[in-house]
């Protein structure tokens, strides 16, 4: 979510539409307006912004767009005059400043984590509040203000989307900044007052003797800027996105920085914000740049992509000029190479737009910058490539075997794939023939399941008591063998009850119904005879059930289910149950192919009820909570809203269920609990949340 004032915004284009239709252009470009507010009688646009678009995360990208969109011209600040190049050598301390000559010292140890790091030296700095016009403009942007060097660098990353942040200086230890991996059970106390624990794969910015910072998310308290702060090292970096956003979600804390970095910055950004922010403070706080260490790779030439008008022509079903093509682009900050008419052209994309990596990009932004509404209904050509893959032929043998169950007169069960101890038991298996797990969410679920027949019987006895005269369905499903702990996918039936009811016939389900499906799936364009050869089953009915063979080979098993199971799971109707391996059809059929399972491990549900200001946004609660749970928190969903008497005026409480999953294990309740608070602590910080 990006908040643009529209006052701040004029500064940089002239917008000569009404907001009403700005909103609308904006939203049909892929910029979604979601709503028009006003703070303190100042109107703002609330934009949802896509992933992809990280450099519309400011104001000054958010003017790119309205410029290219209208043909204004974007007026960007002017260019001051820093006092020192990104690379300059020590001017020594102002008039102002009586401290001993600055000793500045700046190491990148971690170059994957932190490409380029500048550190802006500034004496003589007062600390006190912000102008009002700066004040107003941070507050409709969401942020409360601080003083005035603290505001200074929220201004710079709202205008410019490049975070940035100020330490004392004369609170770093030797005057030195350290950008390293934390070590393990490193401690740090971040700028919201909570003790943090960090782990080896965190970046941190350390001085000589502690860290000062969780890079890219938040500053330590132990170097914040303070009333009495003289000096100040302004800190302008250019952070590895994924160590960022990891580190991030580890911690339960996101904030406006950690928002843009996870999104990736302009790499050229990171030295025109850090000169834009030393001239801010000197103009505002009187502060005089005294030194810079720059460590790190400057940015690398821009991206060059090479478009051809005619293929953009058949990508989007209208064909544009080449002089549209290449005003269009230059509207975009792309240069366009001027040698040559043909069609064929070499178009360098600007740093800040990291999403034109391939000439599709391009062939979108001329749609989007000439409007969506413009393009013509036309039907789709291309060219068909004979053959199918390895992944396709599998897939589509799978979902064949699915529509011929489907055919057959089955409809598909999809079941748990962790069960009990009980249910194990009720299906005529030990504990010890199954997989446990070392730390199961319930006792619900502390196995594996060897064979999906209690999934199946569970499913069968639901319907049954709901009222269903017959059940026939079927699942394929994977299961886990105790012996080696290998997975392998089945294809289960289960058959109960009428088959058919109509006022003629009423057929039950017996062994020969599900015989003669099974000799459908199993026959079904693969060569050689399928036989039933009787053999007792732990969970079958004496001399009622058989091992189906192909050619020799088990494939699977069949029958009836004892009657004392039936019995356990409180079913009045015989069931007849087969299990078959998926994999040894497919090994006997005509072509071969690789599989995938389905995920084996199912959610962990909790709720959560706050009491919240009615005026807080839902998309910020509901952010907040997915930045907390991180990527485990799988499905938020809000399932209750409450107004009433013992809800205080001005406030609602809100119930959401929460869903945890991690895909390659069963999550532990102690991670499950520890989430589930990381959320509710961190409603409570943001939004002065009260847990119900």
């Amino acid at each position: 979510m990006m908040k643009v004032p529209v006052e701040w915004l004029k500064e940089y284009v002239a917008v000569r539409l009404s907001l009403e239709a700005l909103a609308v252009r904006l939203t049909m470009a892929g910029l979604e307006v979601v709503g028009i507010e006003r703070v303190d009688g100042q109107p703002v646009l609330d934009l949802e912004i896509t992933p992809n678009r990280a450099d519309c995360l400011s104001i000054i990208g958010i003017a790119r767009e309205v410029a290219a969109l209208t043909g204004q011209r974007l007026k960007l600040p002017p260019a001051p005059g820093s006092g020192l190049g990104a690379r300059g050598k020590n001017r020594g301390p102002s008039a102002q400043s009586p401290q001993p000559r600055a000793n500045l010292k700046i190491r990148i140890e971690d170059r994957a984590g932190c490409s380029r790091y500048i550190g802006r030296l500034i004496e003589g700095v007062r600390i006190g509040p912000s102008p009002d016009w700066m004040q107003r403009r941070l507050t409709a942007c969401g942020i409360r203000p601080i003083n005035t060097v603290v505001d200074i660098t929220n201004y710079v990353l709202l205008e410019y989307g490049q975070p940035l942040h100020a330490f004392d200086f004369d609170r770093l230890s030797g005057g030195t900044i350290l950008v390293r991996r934390a070590k393990a059970q490193e401690p740090i106390t971040t700028l919201d007052g909570l003790r943090r624990t960090l782990s080896a794969e965190m970046l941190v910015i350390a001085d000589a003797k502690q860290p000062v910072a969780v890079a890219g998310v938040m500053g330590g308290m132990g170097s914040e800027v303070m009333p009495a702060t003289k000096r100040v090292l302004l800190e302008s970096a250019l952070f590895d996105p994924v160590s960022v956003r990891r580190t991030a979600r580890t911690l339960g804390l996101t904030s406006e920085s950690s928002y843009r970095f996870e999104r990736g910055v302009d790499p050229v950004g990171v030295e025109t914000a850090s000169v834009r922010a030393a001239a801010l403070i000197n103009e505002l706080a009187g502060g005089e740049p005294c030194r810079v260490g720059d460590a790190g790779e400057r940015p690398s030439k821009r991206t060059v992509v090479t478009l051809d008008a005619g293929r953009a022509a058949r990508w989007l079903g209208m064909r544009l000029p080449p002089a549209t093509i290449r005003t269009t682009l230059a509207r975009l900050s792309c240069h366009v190479a001027s040698r040559g008419t043909g069609e064929v052209v070499q178009v360098s994309v600007p740093s800040f737009r990291r999403d034109l990596a391939h000439d599709v990009d391009l062939y979108e932004e001329l749609a989007r910058i000439a409007g969506y509404d413009r393009v013509p209904s036309t039907l789709p050509i291309d060219t068909l490539v004979s053959g199918r893959s390895e992944h396709t032929e599998r897939f589509w043998r799978l979902q064949s075997l699915r529509g011929l169950c489907a055919s057959l007169g089955l409809a598909e069960a999809i079941t748990w794939s962790l069960i009990s101890e009980a249910d194990l038991l009720r299906c005529g298996y030990t504990a010890q023939q199954a997989v446990s797990l070392a730390n199961p969410l319930s006792q619900d679920h502390a196995y594996l399941r060897p064979s999906l027949l209690a999934g199946l019987l569970q499913a069968v006895r639901r319907n049954l008591t709901q009222g269903a005269s017959g059940v026939h369905i079927f699942e394929l499903g994977s299961v886990t063998s105790p012996a080696d702990h290998v997975e392998s996918l089945r294809v289960g039936i289960a058959i109960s009850g009428l088959w058919t009811r109509d006022w003629r016939t009423k057929e039950s389900c017996d062994f020969f119904r599900l015989k003669g499906i099974i000799d459908v799936l199993v026959g079904r364009g693969r060569h050689g005879s399928v036989q039933f050869v009787n053999r007792p089953h732990r969970w079958a009915e004496p001399s009622q059930s058989t091992v189906v063979q192909l050619d020799g080979r088990q494939i699977g098993e069949a029958g009836q289910t004892a009657r004392v199971i039936a019995q356990a799971w409180d079913l009045e109707h015989d069931v007849w149950f087969a299990e078959l391996s998926v994999e040894a059809l497919l090994r006997s059929a005509r072509t071969r192919a690789a599989v995938r399972t389905p995920p084996a491990f199912p959610p962990v549900k909790r709720d959560l009820s706050v009491v919240l200001d009615d005026q807080t946004p839902f998309a910020s609660v509901y952010q907040a909570m997915a930045d907390a749970g991180g990527a485990l928190a799988s499905h938020i969903e809000l399932i209750d809203r409450y107004v009433g008497p013992q809800i205080p005026n001005g406030k609602h409480s809100l119930t959401f269920s929460i869903e945890y999953r991690d895909p390659s294990r069963t999550l532990t309740s102690a991670e499950v609990d520890a989430l589930h608070h990381r959320i509710g602590e961190t409603l409570a910080s943001r939004f002065n949340a009260q847990l119900r």
